[in-house]
């Protein structure tokens, strides 16, 4: 009977929202588990309170500017366009299934979301923090030179394995990032291998001389189950891996002891890499292919904060140009 009735609702247009944002999240299978979730949370914790109980068909734009506005006081400009995006693509299933004939959602306008700068080591910082873990042989400490030398996200770092370090070729291949999923009543997560955030993620980066060896000496050191192909690069002594939380801990642990600003991140580390691979000469299409985009514009717009130096250094070209200019035209004139 309870099946007879939303069957019933569904062709007279009384269908809720809530049927809905199930329909869109089941029709989301293939998804990573940990993007899943975020689109659960934000669909239960924004979306089911103010929106579940109604009728797909009577929401208006009006209701949808609304909601806009109120959550913008609460939530930041990134959230509300999050919370925006899954709002608009549940009522594009009702269009596609033929409840509504239009979106509701096509002319709320929303807040304007600020441009996120992220912060790079400067080069003494980098230098330092080098120097100082160079010759180390803990774990922790080679998850730091690793998303530094590598620019690998916290969770390739976590996934790196043996078998994707190429030391004949000096190549590592990144082809797994590290999920965190949550268990029983979602209080704990458990570590699941999976593929990295997308197709272009998954890469291969050459390695440099040096940490190539800073990187073959601690291997030497590791012990035999540690050696295992599948065992993880960033290990315990069983072989398995270190949660994320564990590496941002030791990170910021190291920074204080080298008295090093603890504003950095461990994804200062990765924006690092960009930069200083943009102030060595590098092209942007290969800056981006190294981390991982699928556009060379999400690695100019976020990832590359030039140094003082390298722009004083750059500024300087031109005024040597201007100046090798004004000497070839004084010449014109004095051979006239």
């Amino acid at each position: 009977m309870k099946r007879l009735k939303e069957f019933i609702n569904f062709f007279v247009g009384t269908v809720q929202m809530d049927t809905f944002f199930d329909k869109w999240l089941e029709s989301k299978k293939h998804l990573k588990a940990q993007t899943k979730r975020t689109y659960v949370q934000l669909i239960n914790r924004y979306l089911r309170p103010v929106f579940g109980k109604k009728s797909v068909k009577t929401i208006t734009d009006e209701d949808i500017q609304r909601f806009v506005n109120d959550i913008q006081k609460d939530l930041s400009a990134k959230t509300v366009h999050e919370v925006y995006r899954c709002l608009r693509a549940v009522f594009e299933l009702a269009i596609e299934n033929k409840i509504i004939e239009r979106n509701p959602c096509e002319k709320t306008i929303l807040p304007q979301k600020e441009k996120v700068e992220a912060v790079s080591l400067s080069i003494e910082d980098q230098e330092k923090l080098e120097n100082a873990l160079g010759e180390s042989s803990k774990a922790l400490d080679i998850a730091i030179l690793l998303a530094l030398n590598l620019g690998l996200r916290l969770s390739e770092v976590v996934a790196l394995r043996w078998q994707d370090i190429h030391f004949n070729e000096n190549i590592v291949t990144v082809r797994h990032s590290m999920e965190r999923i949550p268990t029983g009543d979602g209080s704990k997560t458990v570590a699941h291998l999976g593929t990295p955030k997308t197709q272009s993620s998954q890469r291969k980066i050459p390695l440099e001389f040096e940490f190539s060896k800073c990187l073959k000496e601690y291997f030497q050191k590791q012990t035999s189950v540690q050696k295992r192909p599948d065992a993880f690069v960033v290990g315990k002594k069983d072989g398995n891996s270190y949660h994320g939380r564990t590496i941002e801990r030791h990170f910021k642990k190291r920074l204080k002891e080298l008295m090093i600003s603890e504003t950095y991140t461990f994804h200062s580390l990765r924006h690092s890499f960009a930069t200083r691979a943009m102030e060595s000469g590098v092209v942007i299409k290969v800056i981006s292919a190294l981390l991982g985009h699928s556009q060379t514009a999400t690695t100019t717009d976020i990832y590359l904060h030039l140094s003082e130096s390298f722009i004083r250094q750059e500024m300087m070209k031109m005024k040597d140009f201007k100046r090798k200019k004004r000497s070839g035209s004084t010449q014109v004139r004095h051979a006239a």
